[in-house]
């Protein structure tokens, strides 16, 4: 009997060193060699390395892509070639903690995407743009809207997060330590099934999957997404949202109509919260749009922008 719980309690301390050595000692190896295949342009900041992409012509109108919780600079691939043949300039960035950007060890908090979003259009000389946002990516652009407003053109909101359901915040996610654990083994199983609902036919983005898969084995991935599921209003921005309306921005919101990560029934909050805002919903496409109905959503986006761009 005590063998076996000098056997349990060494394998418990064992575990349990090699756990924190590995949280503690992420291995940047791999990201970087990523980073070089890619030829990434990268910014440093105290923070750390965004990288990102700018295309079109210099001197053309500004468009902002600020992907999602669980996106990566790539997942706009679908739309940036129809902006930029409509006569507009596009930065595409990761956010910290995803594709091939750093995973500070910090506090994923909204002034922390807020932050990085300012050094990107300061480094690249930007003064004003239109930011498009995708899921949490619209949380940051409505916060940065708010926080910059005269640097915000206008705004479009694609299959945006921040709309709470009955169920609210997993109540394991506030534990210390156990949440920690849970996601630094489990993550990627936890957040993957999440991927796969973006889309209404998963099947067809078998390698968009694949490529967030990739980005997600990075260490440094899962920690980065419990840390903003923690400090981040992922799941309820609707005082920002509220916010908004105060600022009279230009706005567009498209969202899926079978979007099951945040219902397409919440458009019934909008003529309140934020008035002004223009709804466009798109048959056949779940959280993803952008992806899945990429045609669809092009027309809609350019035709907002040269509006919006004209007038302004």
């Amino acid at each position: 009997m005590k063998t076996a719980i000098l056997i349990f309690f060494s394998a418990s301390i064992l575990f349990g060193t090699t756990t924190l050595y590995r949280y503690y000692n992420e291995d940047t190896k791999a990201i970087e060699e990523a980073r070089a295949l890619d030829k990434s342009a990268l910014i440093k900041s105290q923070v750390g390395v965004t990288r990102y992409k700018v295309f079109g012509q210099e001197n053309s109108p500004v468009v902002v892509l600020i992907h999602s919780f669980n996106g990566f600079l790539e997942s706009w691939n679908p739309n940036i070639s129809a902006l930029v043949n409509a006569g507009y300039k596009v930065i595409a960035y990761d956010l910290f903690g995803r594709g091939l950007s750093d995973r500070p060890r910090v506090k994923y908090d909204l002034s922390l995407f807020r932050n990085q979003l300012n050094v990107v259009l300061k480094e690249l000389g930007v003064d004003n743009a239109h930011l498009v946002g995708s899921s949490f990516g619209c949380v940051i652009a409505s916060d940065y809207s708010y926080h910059y407003p005269e640097k915000v053109d206008g705004l479009i909101m694609i299959g945006p997060a921040g709309w709470p359901d009955e169920g609210g915040q997993n109540p394991m996610l506030n534990i210390p330590i156990l949440s920690d654990l849970v996601f630094h083994y489990l993550g990627m199983n936890i957040l993957k099934p999440k991927v796969e609902a973006y889309f209404v036919e998963p099947l067809k983005y078998a390698d968009t999957i694949q490529q967030w898969s990739r980005f997600a084995s990075y260490p440094g991935f899962t920690r980065s997404a419990l840390s903003t599921l923690k400090h981040s209003p992922v799941l309820d921005y609707t005082s920002g949202w509220e916010k908004q309306e105060r600022l009279k921005t230009p706005t567009l919101f498209i969202w899926g109509k079978q979007d099951v990560s945040f219902s397409f029934d919440n458009v019934k909050k909008l003529p309140k919260l934020i008035p002004h805002a223009k709804v466009v919903g798109v048959d056949n496409a779940a959280h993803w749009v952008n992806i899945e109905q990429a045609e669809v959503v092009n027309t809609t986006i350019v035709e907002f922008l040269n509006t919006n761009t004209l007038d302004h």
